[in-house]
């Protein structure tokens, strides 16, 4: 999809996000099989699947390019940044209902023991965060919605901050001021963390618990992900071609192989296999910046993408179907490991490579059908009733960044046949 703006400039197509939220989802569904057969068949390559776990920080580093683009784009060309109320009304529709649906079938099915009380709302209300006896507890996985939430609630304050700072600047000098805001609350985020661990490689486990498991403590991921927003706005603007970083970019292949390499460099300093906002700052830096290389590749425009076999693979519809319905494999894939793990081994740890495989198998067929289900009946048609809705009642008053944004979403009206990349989709 490609799109104008009142200046004139194109928004050129972004494609490759969706490929690598079906990569990102599937890592995460791999860790918890592998956790739930205690890495043994895995041997000495535990490691390896230690490091699956970061495809959340995948799924962050997107949030903040894509969420970031539009207020980076309007910064630019110094319009007016989104309405605040549609944005909170689209984040509020691709969570919730799909969230509240999984949690409800969570809480009534075998598995709500310890969620049903006085903390329920907080289960809910994606605060369980904030309480150390709930972090764990609830839908395992909706640890990372509570801090993708309060990511979504700073975001338009951030770009309007930003864009009161670079009024008086020139286009170039706003980029600068724009990467100087995102570096300087990102430093502030991995000081945070270096106090808690009180050394470069130390984890956090110890201390700040409530700290390391919420936006302060993770914000250096999202702001990745900004930042290359920033990059991406300036590239469509005939700006930043020859930076060292557009030109890596550029090329899909460094851009993996960086990727694996920074994951690979992490591991010796990973303390055994931790919960991942409790990794130390050296993994967590790590962590970071090879998930921003893999976006990195999605967010600039490949040289010869018919010929990159990865981006090929990134924008196959098949893979790209998978990513449009990643959040709910994501929502969906701990409550069927959950259900069908008992039926395969008593004694997981001893499971037998074959059981292993079998359950993976299994839990990524169940995780596509809960997610395709969630997609079809729960996200798509909350999206398509309640965007119509608020369409009609803006009627002829609405704003050209607001049906960009709106034909952006509206891109996904059938994932099996893309046209694009929706701006506003979750990471």
């Amino acid at each position: 999809m490609t799109v104008g703006n009142r200046t004139g400039r194109k928004s050129l197509t972004l494609e490759g996000f969706d490929g690598i939220r079906a990569l990102a989802a599937c890592s995460v569904l791999t860790y918890h099989v592998a956790l739930w057969s205690k890495f043994k068949p895995a041997g000495a390559l535990a490691p390896l699947f230690w490091e699956l776990k970061g495809g959340v920080t995948v799924f962050f580093v997107i949030s903040g390019a894509l969420l970031y683009l539009p207020y980076a784009r309007a910064i630019r060309d110094r319009q007016a940044t989104p309405d605040w109320r549609g944005y909170a009304r689209r984040r509020v529709l691709r969570i919730l209902p799909a969230y509240w649906v999984a949690l409800t079938v969570f809480v009534v099915g075998p598995f709500g023991t310890g969620v049903v009380g006085l903390d329920l709302w907080r289960y809910y209300g994606l605060s369980q965060i904030y309480q150390p006896k709930t972090v764990f507890t609830g839908l395992g996985v909706a640890w990372s919605l509570c801090v993708e939430v309060s990511f979504y609630a700073i975001l338009p304050m951030f770009a309007a901050l930003a864009a009161r700072l670079v009024r008086s600047r020139s286009e170039r000098g706003a980029a600068r001021v724009q990467f100087g805001l995102i570096a300087a609350m990102a430093i502030v985020s991995l000081g945070l963390r270096g106090i808690v661990a009180g050394s470069l490689t130390a984890p956090t486990i110890h201390g700040g618990t409530t700290m390391m498991v919420s936006l302060p403590g993770l914000f250096d991921w999202f702001a990745i992900g900004m930042a290359l927003a920033v990059l991406r706005a300036e590239l469509e603007a005939g700006r930043a071609a020859d930076r060292a970083i557009a030109r890596l970019g550029r090329r899909p292949v460094r851009c993996a192989v960086l990727c694996c390499s920074l994951f690979l460099a992490a591991m010796p300093f990973q303390h055994g296999d931790i919960f991942l906002p409790w990794y130390g700052l050296v993994t967590h830096v790590a962590m970071g910046l090879g998930s921003g290389a893999l976006v990195l590749a999605a967010i600039v425009p490949a040289q010869e993408a018919g010929k990159s076999l990865i981006l090929r693979v990134l924008r196959h519809p098949r893979v790209v179907w998978v990513g449009v319905i990643s959040y709910g494999i994501y929502l969906w894939h701990l409550p069927v490991l959950l259900l069908i793990g008992p039926h395969l081994s008593t004694d997981p740890g001893s499971a037998p490579l074959g059981d292993v495989m079998l359950a993976w198998l299994l839990v990524l067929a169940g995780g596509i059908l809960m997610g395709a289900a969630s997609w079809y009946l729960v996200e798509r048609p909350f999206q398509r009733v309640f965007g119509r809705r608020h369409r009609t009642a803006k009627g002829a008053g609405a704003t050209e960044q607001s049906a960009e944004i709106d034909a952006a979403v509206q891109a996904y009206v059938d994932p099996l046949n893309p046209t694009g990349v929706a701006v506003d989709h979750l990471a």
